[in-house]
């Protein structure tokens, strides 16, 4: 299939911020080409893009969510692609884990009991480690979603989502940070 898609339908197939397919294009990281001023993408490139760049994967991911059928989904979505996968139920638990571990990627909740997604976030962003973080919400049009985007997560993620989402979701993140 020769589709091509505008980098507003890319940011939506990849999961990430047009900003952030902006920034990989200008910088020649991702096949594109231009149409005056206007970034273009051929599906059938990306896609060939991402199965190269997932050989190259940091491996270690920690998802944060309350609801365990959620992180069950994460589970067996990263699995299938040889990704390491810790599971924290809470803020509190995020917090041990990424204190005590090296995650590439935390794919962090924003509703959740006791302690959000927001103040999880501030309390991960002080410790001294590089993982990306994703928000993940089923609440887009949120006050919490707009403070949280203040923090500079490095995308979001919204819920409902299916396992190719969230495969799709790593794999670009992987791909974005394997040139670092």
């Amino acid at each position: 299939m020769n589709e091509i898609m505008t980098a507003q339908e890319l940011s939506a197939y990849l999961k990430i911020t047009t900003t952030t397919i902006y920034k990989l294009a200008q910088l020649g990281e991702i096949p594109s080409f231009k149409v005056g001023s206007e970034w273009r993408f051929k599906k059938e490139l990306v896609d060939r893009w991402l199965e190269k760049g997932a050989g190259h994967a940091p491996k270690k991911v920690l998802v944060v969510d309350d609801e365990p059928a959620i992180c069950e989904l994460y589970q067996r979505a990263l699995d299938r692609k040889k990704y390491t996968v810790d599971v924290a139920y809470s803020g509190k638990e995020a917090i041990q884990a990424a204190s005590q571990n090296n995650y590439d990627f935390i794919f962090l909740d924003l509703k959740m009991p006791e302690m959000n997604g927001v103040e999880t976030f501030k309390e991960i962003k002080k410790l001294p480690i590089r993982a990306m973080v994703a928000i993940v919400t089923a609440y887009p049009d949120s006050e919490l979603l707009s403070e949280a985007m203040r923090l500079g997560p490095l995308t979001v993620i919204l819920k409902p989502f299916d396992l190719n989402e969230i495969q799709r979701s790593v794999e670009s993140l992987v791909l974005m940070t394997s040139k670092a």
